[in-house]
């Protein structure tokens, strides 16, 4: 609807703005004001034309006013408030077509550019040879979060999991797991059972304590890098099998998650390792790169240090080795030109803030983006902390397993769901636990501004009312409840809507900014403009049902209609879950 009035104000002002000599007026827009009293939505554009058309706020309002008024198939008023804000009140006719036009639709995102933007999202980049905990919880799902959205609307999509599957922490893991691999095939034990994850982390941490105490460990394990980086077909071997071993248990997590991330999207380290050399070379090519203390460097004057000194971006290091920042700069070049991205997004916590600003800003300068324009973005987020507000851990001070989080929510989740329906199977119940427990720690994180920290509470996330997932997926359920008891089926029931009483219509206004709020989480990249509105739209629909009879309803064709807009709730309701990566339970 909004597009539609957009077109119409565009149309039946440009004789106006010609006279007053305005050629570019395409920038109108309106806006829904908080206060549904000023009107369905309100548009400022006297004050913005009224420099150019030489003419005073008020006066070009009132022009404005008396061209929309006549057009009563749309207005039921049009207003002025204040100094030049135009006030519009939709006909309820026309907010009744556009919903029906919208409801008779097969999907329910849209596409506002006629132009796909191929575009990359790199998240969650688990590291090889460590448990998820807790840290990758927020990358992860806010990743996969973005990459459904952006793709929904039209846009093609590579999913990118930058593992941290290289260097020295990987030539250490080989070390240590190398006489239990060996013992495991000899004895015919499968490797994910003599070498769980869990295992591995526990190498991993043993092997670096080592290395600080002998630097004989410390050596091997540096040969072992050396043999690894070459090529070695017995190191390689190695690391194929410890990376496999790893990513199981990660794609356990990912599937109890419903994250859309598989064996295809992993892009790590490894996958650079032969395009280093060459990038560094590309950036010598462009003349940026100078040599400092023996390492190469790119100096950029937008960079430098507390004292005002300058800030290096290192390339590569003294003793020649590669770092954390050429393997992104290598990415950055496979990504414009093998891929042909326009648009890469890396969602990462805000203490690498300054590394991509710095990764963005070498790329453009050196000239190695295949497309120069491309959109580079980086979507950093804040912690999760505990009741005592500081970060989430253990008592014991370590970082909480994700595993073990997601499993204590399902437990919790049980409760909630045997409380408040025991008279469901047993099966059903732990299925329903499973989708609110997980539904119910996503939307919590997702719900939050990501740049804020927030507090984990299990009492709060599950709660069934207030802005939560279980809130969410109660009004889902109750509205298949509704359609079971009145015996339609909810798969194809269809009627066209009418407004009767205040609240369809607040409704039918609500559910038709969908698309609008799913187009404002691609553009700003924020998953709880969303949530957000799924909330309002929930709280909404309890209102219209509160005061709206709709199974009991005598009159045949407004049930019809209240029917048919529960049901565009629940599809919409359902669809924004999704996006969200939530599941829907049609029963709870």
């Amino acid at each position: 609807m909004k597009k539609q009035l957009i077109a119409l104000i565009h149309s039946k002002l440009a004789e106006m703005f010609s006279r007053y000599g305005i050629e570019d007026y395409s920038f109108i827009d309106v806006q829904v004001p908080p206060d549904k009293a000023n009107g369905d939505f309100s548009m400022n554009a006297a004050m913005k034309l009224s420099k150019a058309a030489k003419c005073a706020p008020q006066k070009l309002a009132a022009e404005i006013v008396a061209i929309l008024e006549v057009e009563k198939e749309w207005f039921s008023r049009v207003t002025i408030a204040g100094p030049g804000f135009i006030n519009m009140y939709i006909a309820d006719s026309m907010i009744e077509k556009c919903f029906n036009e919208v409801a008779s639709r097969s999907t329910l995102v849209e596409a506002v550019s006629e132009l796909p933007e191929k575009t990359i999202v790199d998240y969650s980049s688990v590291n090889i040879a460590k448990q998820m905990h807790v840290g990758h919880l927020r990358s992860t799902i806010i990743g996969d979060v973005l990459a459904r959205v952006i793709e929904a609307l039209g846009n093609p999509v590579v999913r990118q999991n930058h593992l941290g599957d290289w260097g020295l922490p990987m030539a250490m893991v080989i070390y240590k797991a190398e006489p239990e691999i060996a013992k495991a095939e000899k004895e015919g034990v499968p490797l994910e059972q003599a070498l769980p994850l869990a295992r591995l982390e526990e190498l991993y941490k043993s092997v670096t304590a080592e290395c600080k105490e002998n630097a004989q460990i410390a050596d091997a394990c540096h040969e072992y890098l050396v043999r690894l980086q070459q090529g070695d077909k017995c190191m390689i071997d190695l690391w194929h099998k410890i990376t496999r071993i790893s990513m199981a248990e990660v794609y356990r997590i990912y599937r109890q998650l419903d994250v859309k991330l598989v064996e295809e999207n992993e892009c790590g380290e490894s996958f650079y390792r032969d395009m280093l050399g060459e990038t560094v070379a590309e950036i010598q090519k462009s003349g940026v790169m100078v040599e400092s203390q023996g390492a190469q460097c790119v100096f950029l004057d937008e960079f430098k240090g507390k004292d005002g000194s300058p800030l290096p971006v290192i390339v590569q290091k003294s003793d020649g080795a590669y770092n954390y920042g050429t393997f992104d700069l290598a990415a950055l070049r496979y990504r414009t030109g093998k891929l042909g991205a326009r648009r890469i997004i890396y969602v990462t916590d805000a203490r690498q803030a300054l590394h991509f600003k710095q990764i963005f800003a070498v790329g453009k300068a050196a000239r190695i983006l295949a497309i120069p324009d491309v959109k580079l973005e980086h979507v950093p987020f804040g912690s999760i902390l505990g009741e005592d507000n500081k970060p989430l851990k253990t008592r014991s001070g370590e970082n909480v397993k994700l595993a073990e989080l997601l499993s204590e929510a399902m437990d919790k989740a049980y409760q909630v769901v045997q409380e408040k329906n025991p008279a469901l199977s047993e099966d059903r119940k732990r299925e329903v636990a499973t989708m609110v427990g997980i539904g119910a720690i996503k939307y919590a994180d997702l719900s939050q501004n990501r740049n804020n920290d927030y507090v984990f509470s299990f009492d709060r996330m599950l709660a069934l009312n207030g802005n939560t997932a279980p809130y969410l997926q109660y009004a889902h359920a109750r509205i298949c409840s509704i359609f079971r008891r009145v015996g339609r089926d909810i798969d194809t029931f269809a009627a066209p809507a009418i407004v009767s009483q205040v609240e369809e219509r607040d409704l039918i206004v609500k559910l038709m900014e969908f698309n609008q709020a799913v187009v404002a989480v691609a553009e700003d990249l924020r998953p709880h403009i969303l949530c957000g509105y799924l909330y309002d739209l929930a709280t909404c629909f309890s209102t219209f049902y509160d005061r709206c009879q709709v199974a009991s309803c005598e009159d045949e064709k407004i049930k019809a209609s209240r029917l048919a807009i529960c049901n565009h709730t629940r599809k919409t309701l359902a669809k924004g879950l999704e996006l969200l990566g939530i599941a829907a339970p049609m029963e709870m």
